[in-house]
Formats: structure tokens, C-alpha cells, sequence
């Protein structure tokens, strides 16, 4: 049976698309850069990979932080969505495991044991955000990172939306057989993410804006926009931060 939801193809596949777009570009490789610059001292760091899904994050982890990162402690609030030739292929990266985690509950884990914390697509399904960045600041080292990635509610789509009326949340996205419906419970703007870390009590947030355009459309105007209003109108927000 064909499966609906392109992030369930393999890593190898979606590490390999070399159809990929223009937002996905844009926000891949500005990840990639922001590992580059986690600075664990000791060179054996243990990371948190927040809802893993096809693991392609926690390979481009493994595989650009600059040997730092020696162990990914990778979890979802399903059963082990990685398929066994993307395990396979983590695995000999580094030390690479799974622990299903519950929804919007405190994570299972210490305090201050993990070097990095890191989710893409995440914070926008997620009903109690204050609760879920809280557990990641509680769960992290001092002077940890965390890499977060969500869409900016403030893209153009959006405001075209807003103008007529359709802009409401909860919003279906899409749906597949293993996971069921996906649902951006709320998006949040560059403000907000940064109001929310701050009260969480993350210091040195760095925000960088991915690609600026009208993606229903195909029209794309810069990858890495600069100035206020690319900034501001951006599709995508990734931010790093430190405790």
C-alpha cells in the first residue's frame, strides 16, 4: 500500500531527494550550520532528538556537529517510527537509541543530561508549548543548546488567509496510516518564539529566517532572506539558544 506522507520514506531516501524544495533547502542547510557551532567541550555529547520521525534529523546531527555528539537518545510519542536500514544507518554514526515518550507529560529523563536538545516540525502540534520547551530547558546540561524549527505564522500563505478570514487554528495538515491526522495545534512568529524561550529562561537566542516567498504559488524571492519584511514574512524560523 502507498504510503501518504513523504516524511515516512526512508532516511536514505529523503537524505538522497534531489527533488527537494526551495523551503526544505533553505532550512536543511541552515541546520546543518547551527550544529557547527554547539560547542561541547568534552567531544562525547549526548543529544535529545524530540520526535524523531524518519531520523534524517538525527543523521544530519551525527553528521555535522563535528564529532560532538557521540549519542542520540531519539523519541516520539509513537512506537519506533525509524525503519531498521535508517536505524542501520545511524547506528553506525554513533550510538544511536529510541524511548516512546507520552504527549504533552514531563520527560522521562534526569535533570541536565543531554548536551543538545533538537525537534523540527514539532512545537506547532503541541498543546501545552510552555510545558514542552520547560522539559527541554529542565533536561539540558548548563551551557546546552537547543535547535528548534517551526513554521512562522507570519508567512505570506498565512496573511493571505488572515485577509479573508480562513486563518484558524486548529488546523488538518495531512494525514497518514501509522500516525493519523497531522495538526498544527497553533504557529507562532519570530516574537513569540523568542518571548517563549525567555521566559523558559534560554539565553542567546539566534534566530535565522528560511526562505521568503509565496510557496503555493512557486514564486520564491530569497532562501535567506534579509531585511525586516523577508525576515518578518519568512516561511520558516530556526532558532538556537542556550541554557
Amino acid at each position: 500500500m502507498q504510503k501518504k506522507a513523504e516524511h515516512l520514506k526512508t532516511l536514505k531516501e529523503r537524505r538522497d531527494n534531489t527533488r527537494l524544495s526551495p523551503i526544505e533547502i533553505s532550512y536543511r542547510n541552515v541546520f546543518k550550520e547551527l550544529l557547527q557551532d554547539i560547542n561541547i567541550k568534552e567531544k562525547n555529547g549526548v543529544a535529545l532528538s524530540v520526535s524523531t520521525g524518519d531520523g534524517l534529523s538525527d543523521y544530519f546531527v551525527f553528521s555535522n556537529s563535528g564529532g560532538a555528539i557521540k549519542k542520540i537518545v531519539a523519541t516520539d510519542i509513537v512506537d519506533n517510527p525509524v525503519d531498521k536500514e535508517s536505524i542501520d544507518i545511524l547506528k553506525k554514526l554513533g550510538d544511536w537509541e529510541f524511548k516512546k515518550v507520552e504527549a504533552e507529560k514531563p520527560l522521562p529523563f534526569p535533570n541536565e543530561s543531554f548536551d543538545l536538545v533538537f525537534h523540527q516540525d514539532v512545537i506547532e502540534h503541541v498543546k501545552k508549548p510552555y510545558l514542552f520547551v520547560s522539559e527541554q530547558y529542565r533536561v539540558l546540561k548548563k551551557g546546552g543548546s537547543l535547535i528548534i524549527g517551526t513554521p512562522n505564522i507570519l508567512r505570506p500563505a498565512n496573511l493571505v488567509k488572515l485577509m479573508f478570514g480562513k486563518l484558524r487554528f486548529p488546523v488538518k495538515i495531512g494525514e497518514n496510516e501509522e500516525i493519523g491526522e497531522y495538526v498544527h495545534i497553533q504557529e507562532f512568529s519570530e516574537f513569540q518564539l523568542k518571548n517563549l524561550l525567555e521566559e523558559v529562561g534560554f539565553k542567546n537566542i539566534e534566530v535565522r529566517h528560511c526562505y521568503f516567498g509565496i510557496w503555493p504559488l512557486r514564486i520564491t524571492f530569497s532562501l535567506y532572506p534579509k531585511g525586516k519584511v523577508g525576515e518578518g514574512m519568512c516561511h520558516y524560523l530556526m532558532v538556537k539558544c542556550r541554557k
